[in-house]
């Protein structure tokens, strides 16, 4: 057993995060870079060098690590290239992705990659150790401010920062004149009853290489209006799964395959 994946592992368990700095060989780092700062939204993800950072061995390794299984799929929940420009800009609203339940194995995993140095005043994401345990509600969350233990992500070019979608996490205010982007996907437990869309160009990307061919065998292809959320993260362009009922997280992998649309 890798020994370095059993003290991430339980890092990560603890936790609810680890950020692996070296991981990412420096040439893609490099073309990363490069296209995070002209490909917003969804685009980043028709790029040959998001292509080649989801499929990278070392990472899908530990995914299944984590997971406890072979068949690792990408998750494409909120998938998008989150690019703030230079100047002031307010932060973002503690809040979770997932919801936690104790009684279910680990399924799913959300990912942020940082394709530049993150310093302390380009808005770095800032997540709450530990907080990925409990159950919160956005009632809950708005309310919360300044919160004693909480970690920012002050990490250099290459960083991947692998959590639990429960773990409660923000971003902080920007006030850089350097722009600052954060590559935001996720990995789940390959279910053939968890379909998602992807464009054309973002499954043609994706199945260039045997490994992402695997990490997307229960994708379906829809144009980009279709992959899109259509209220909120339209805005964003994120990708998403196939309607508003699988954003239910954990808790809707019981019921999604009794969707009506599913039948």
């Amino acid at each position: 057993m890798n020994e370095t994946f059993k003290t991430l592992k339980k890092e990560f368990m603890d936790t609810g995060y680890v950020a692996p700095e070296d991981w990412i060989e420096p040439e893609l780092v490099a073309r990363i870079q490069t296209d995070a700062f002209e490909y917003k939204g969804i685009s980043i993800f028709e790029r040959e060098s998001v292509g080649d950072l989801l499929s990278h061995p070392k990472v899908v390794d530990f995914v299944a690590f984590l997971l406890e299984t072979p068949d690792v799929a990408i998750s494409p929940f909120r998938f998008w290239n989150h690019l703030t420009p230079g100047g002031v800009s307010d932060g973002g609203g503690w809040h979770v992705d997932d919801t936690y339940m104790a009684d279910l194995p680990l399924t799913e995993v959300l990912c942020m990659y940082y394709p530049q140095d993150v310093t302390e005043d380009m808005g770095p994401t800032m997540l709450l150790p530990g907080s990925h345990r409990r159950l919160y509600t956005p009632p809950q969350t708005s309310k919360l401010g300044w919160i004693r233990g909480q970690k920012k992500l002050v990490v250099k070019a290459g960083t991947l920062a692998i959590t639990f979608p429960s773990i409660l996490h923000a971003k902080a205010a920007h006030f850089s004149e350097k722009p600052r982007s954060m590559v935001k996907y996720g990995y789940e437990a390959g279910d053939p009853a968890c379909g998602y869309y992807l464009t054309q160009a973002a499954l043609d990307n994706f199945r260039r290489t045997e490994q992402g061919r695997a990490l997307t065998r229960f994708a379906e292809v829809r144009d980009k209006q279709d992959v899109l959320w259509n209220s909120y993260w339209k805005y964003h362009e994120s990708y998403t799964f196939q309607d508003f009922k699988h954003q239910i997280g954990v808790v809707g992998r019981r019921l999604r395959k009794h969707l009506d649309h599913e039948v």
